[in-house]
């Protein structure tokens, strides 16, 4: 509860803050700088405590730039401020968050927090200069030895945002070209392409066309698997000798070549038939076409499988998730060739319908964690959802024989739940790990819940249930570009 109103005093300090400003006295200006010394404080305090807590409040992110940019663009309204140093400060977030959101497309980490915080610390300096100064100019008259502490704290606060500027693009391109593939390269092993031709993207003539393309450049035989009910049907027969395969269709196709035991000792590959599929963004980083090009070798590396246990049975699956995720799933049912639309749907009917609250017990090797209005978790050993969006922002090691996961939990009112999921898409696209998202990581976690949840694995929803064990069960190759 306390650090809740401590969050809440930021935000309120704002327009406290501009209404003593604007009564154009030597108290209102007085309390002004008053409030913005408690401000400043309970940032500080906030940050001591968030390291005591488990879960913090997602408002605590924007707090101090809600009450920094607010403050600035006030001064800046009253011609106490430069307009374009605001508007520098608006163009260096603007072009760091453009940085960060390719670098967490092409899965590039960027290590540059530090500045962000520098950088709040030296504009708290210019506010409570300027507040100051504000108040003795209203009490004395004009004092031209503040107008020095004011253009210092504004110097330093300016090559803050500068060296971040420089930092960022550097450490991005620096990463982005310095990154190599581990694993074997696959120059001249016979490759096989497996087609699903009930998966939606094979009924376009353009992915067809993409995929003839694929395996001549690759020299890899096409071959398909049977429309019957069992998609393995005479497979293991059709690949017999052969180690490296290439699997083409969506998500769902994938995971099912995960589960049939005798394509674990093989080396398995993805060909995308839409932009959606989670394992494109993996695979190939979402850069377009780069797989239809054959200067770029596969390289054989061994990638973690998560088994999930349930009341129902077991599965193997590289990402999952439970809660609101799970909801849309069972509501984007029956799928039709419009995957996104069929998508979107459901993700509208769970905004109107679902629950979107579950009180969950998170056992991770051993640590037990008691959470109250849970909006979904998601786990996996892949970052991203599809489309080049990502589910975390945290790098996760291929084959550490960890889980990673994620857990949305909202600390606030009920009624921000499904408005704050949207919000959790956004925050790890742009490289964050911020409330209301909690990392998590162990070999073996259990999910408990007095009420059953939902729950899907690699896209495909599965049902209800209580508990819910995950843990590394095996590795497998796979064919990275």
């Amino acid at each position: 509860m306390l650090t809740k109103l401590i969050t809440l005093f930021r935000v309120l300090a704002l327009p406290l803050i501009i209404y003593f400003l604007l009564q154009d006295t030597v108290l209102g200006a007085l309390w002004a700088l008053v409030i913005m010394i408690f401000a400043i404080f309970s940032d500080v305090l906030d940050s001591f405590l968030a390291t005591k807590r488990d879960v913090r409040s997602f408002f605590d992110p924007f707090a101090d730039k809600f009450l920094v940019i607010g403050l600035l663009l006030t001064f800046a309204f009253l011609d106490q401020f430069s307009w374009f140093i605001v508007g520098f400060f608006f163009v260096r977030d603007i072009i760091i968050g453009i940085i960060r959101l390719l670098a967490g497309r092409e899965d590039v980490h960027i290590h540059g927090i530090i500045y962000g915080k520098l950088l709040i610390i030296s504009q708290y300096l210019i506010l409570v200069a300027l507040l100051l100064q504000t108040f003795l100019t209203r009490q004395h008259g004009p004092l031209p030895s503040l107008d020095v502490v004011v253009s210092i704290a504004v110097a330093i606060s300016i090559f803050i945002a500068a060296l971040s500027l420089v930092h960022y693009p550097f450490s991005y391109w620096r990463a982005l070209f310095s990154a190599k593939r581990k694993g074997r390269t696959v120059k001249k092993d016979a490759l096989v392409v497996i087609a699903n031709r009930k998966s939606r993207g094979y009924q376009s003539p353009y992915r067809r066309r993409l995929l003839r393309i694929f395996s001549r450049r690759r020299k890899a035989q096409i071959t398909y698997f049977p429309r019957s009910k069992n998609m393995f049907n005479g497979i293991e027969q059709k690949v017999r000798g052969i180690n490296h395969l290439i699997i083409a269709g969506g998500d769902g196709s994938y995971e099912s070549a995960l589960n049939y035991k005798p394509f674990w000792k093989k080396s398995l590959g993805f060909f995308p038939f839409g932009a959606g599929n989670a394992f494109y963004s993996y695979f190939y980083k979402g850069k377009k076409f780069e797989y239809l090009r054959e200067r770029f070798h596969f390289q054989e590396q061994e990638l973690d499988v998560l088994e999930i246990a349930w009341d129902h049975g077991t599965r193997q699956t590289m990402f999952l998730g439970i809660g609101l995720d799970g909801e849309v799933m069972k509501r984007s049912a029956p799928r039709t060739k419009w995957g996104f639309m069929d998508y979107m749907k459901g993700g509208w009917k769970t905004f109107l319908h679902a629950k979107g609250s579950y009180n969950i017990t998170c056992t991770v090797d051993g640590k037990r964690h008691e959470w109250n209005n849970v909006l979904n978790m998601i786990f996996g050993k892949i970052a991203f959802y599809g489309y080049g969006i990502r589910w975390t922002a945290r790098k996760i090691h291929g084959h550490d024989g960890m889980v990673y996961g994620n857990a949305c939990i909202n600390t606030h009112s009920k009624f921000l739940n499904k408005w704050l999921r949207i919000w959790a898409l956004l925050v790890p696209m742009f490289g964050y790990s911020r409330p209301p998202l909690y990392p998590l990581r162990g070999k073996k976690i259990v999910l408990e819940s007095g009420k059953a949840f939902p729950f899907h694995a690699g896209g495909e929803y599965l049902g209800y249930t209580k508990k819910l064990v995950i843990k590394v069960v095996r590795k497998q190759k796979v064919l990275m570009i």
